[in-house]
């Protein structure tokens, strides 16, 4: 029977299938220091959001899958991972209608104020209602920054509100997105400076690194929105507090920060116009159920020598290293 650890309780089938067919450990922890021994015990650690340093896994000698619930696996050490033979499971496509649903949302709840709206009310201030600061969306210019799988499904879903759709990618192909019926933005600050509402979808990179800086944030239309459903490195935080507080954005939906889970404290947190979800805009029912059996699922198929196209692999040269000699193509 395999050994497999988990960071945190699985949803659905997946979580039973593993309580059938493998010896099991869940450290129901966000850190990892504490639990080295488990991992090292472990012929397979499958995680959600927390990731062991390179010098942890160095000590892994008995590793040889890590399975990622979702798509964000830039935090490792790639090199690292094909030299021990370590093969780095993800889910791509699973959760992204529920990531662009959630950023649809953020938007409709900024701009109808409906957070903002509640809280007045349960304060016995109906006048609140006198206020005029909501915003009709149809007509408005969405940007939409990463063009991927998620990018575009956003993209449809804000077209389907009647918006005028710009998106950005650095890899993207103008022919490409005016097929579609949306405009090219060749630079991020071409779409900055046409959007009342940008939504980022772009990855963890060192190229993405505080994209949405001071200098960025000062091309973005006076009173326009940010969602971010992507990576919290992609915004420097401190220049985006000063612009929400200088009125450059009128609010700010952030399912993801830098640091995680958010610090209750953390200045964005004190402002009436920023709603923060946590993390969760992946995490619908529907998707958990899709994303945790297509991880089990994979992981146990290398565990058993068996690789096809159902098994996404983000590093398949570790697949090359000897200990997967054995390995069914």
């Amino acid at each position: 029977m395999f050994r497999v650890m988990l960071t945190y309780e699985l949803f659905g089938s997946g979580m039973e299938r593993l309580k059938r067919e493998t010896d099991l450990f869940v450290s129901n922890s966000g850190e990892i220091a504490p639990y080295v021994e488990q991992l090292q015990w472990a012929d397979a650690f499958i995680t959600r959001s927390v990731h062991p340093d390179s010098a942890t896994l160095e000590t892994c000698t008995r590793l040889k899958v890590i399975g990622i619930p979702g798509v964000g696996y830039q935090s490792y050490d790639i090199d690292l991972l094909n030299r021990m033979g370590i093969a780095l499971v993800y889910c791509p496509g699973m959760n992204l209608r529920s990531v662009a649903e959630h950023a649809v949302a953020l938007c409709y709840a900024l701009t109808k104020r409906i957070v903002e709206d509640d809280r007045e009310v349960h304060r016995d201030n109906y006048g609140v209602r006198n206020s005029f600061n909501h915003l009709e969306l149809l007509g408005c210019h969405a940007g939409v920054a990463g063009f991927g799988n998620i990018g575009r499904e956003t993209a449809r879903l804000f077209r389907a509100n009647g918006m005028e759709v710009y998106a950005y990618d650095p890899v993207a192909k103008r022919e490409q997105v005016e097929e579609m019926g949306y405009h090219f933005c060749p630079t991020l600050e071409d779409l900055l400076e046409q959007s009342d509402i940008v939504s980022l979808h772009m990855p963890s990179l060192p190229s993405t690194y505080h994209l949405l800086n001071e200098e960025m944030f000062a091309h973005m239309r006076e009173g326009s929105y940010l969602i971010n459903c992507a990576r919290g490195s992609v915004v420097d935080e401190e220049a985006l507090l000063r612009a929400l507080q200088s009125g450059r954005l009128a609010g700010a939906g952030l399912d993801v920060m830098e640091k995680e889970p958010f610090p209750a404290d953390h200045p964005l947190l004190q402002l009436p116009n920023v709603i923060a979800t946590p993390h969760v805009a992946g995490v619908t029912r529907q998707a958990a159920e899709r994303t945790h059996a297509m991880v089990v699922d994979s992981t146990l198929r290398l565990l058993a020598n068996q690789w096809g196209p159902q098994v996404a692999v983000a590093n398949p040269e570790a697949l090359e290293h000897p200990r997967w000699k054995n390995l069914q193509r």
